[in-house]
């Protein structure tokens, strides 16, 4: 029962979240390819983790999420004003780079998969 009512405000968290970056004051992150991939959100409701995917360069994610970072008592203050919640959890942006350590896992099985057939290639080769 508790954890379903932990996905249901980390999921409205995470749409209230997009409203609010969507139409943000900065330019840097109105104009920004920002997707909320996913919110976990403490138990005591104390604090929730946002994992932010930004399109663009190792420097620009970094530099959307600081600012995220550095904004986020006012998101917080508008979060606030679209949720029904008696305590708003703190927020705490974190770059969501789950995409680029799977191409990399991904790019080593592909590797791993070329050196095998080579291998057996060769065995044949000698019988």
């Amino acid at each position: 029962m508790a954890n379903n009512r932990m996905n249901r405000v980390n999921s409205e968290v995470q749409k209230s979240l997009m409203k609010i970056i969507s139409r943000f004051d900065d330019e840097d992150i109105s104009s920004a390819l920002i997707s909320i991939m996913k919110v976990d959100t403490f138990a005591d409701f104390s604090m929730s983790k946002v994992y932010v995917s930004v399109f663009g360069s190792e420097e620009q994610k970094k530099k959307i999420v600081d600012k995220l970072n550095l904004n986020k008592k006012s998101i917080r203050y508008d979060l606030a004003h679209l949720l029904k919640l008696r305590n708003v959890p703190e927020l705490m942006f974190i770059v969501d780079d789950v995409e680029e350590k799977a191409e990399r896992v991904l790019k080593l099985f592909d590797k791993i998969e070329t050196e095998l057939k080579e291998t057996d290639n060769g065995e044949n080769d000698n019988i």
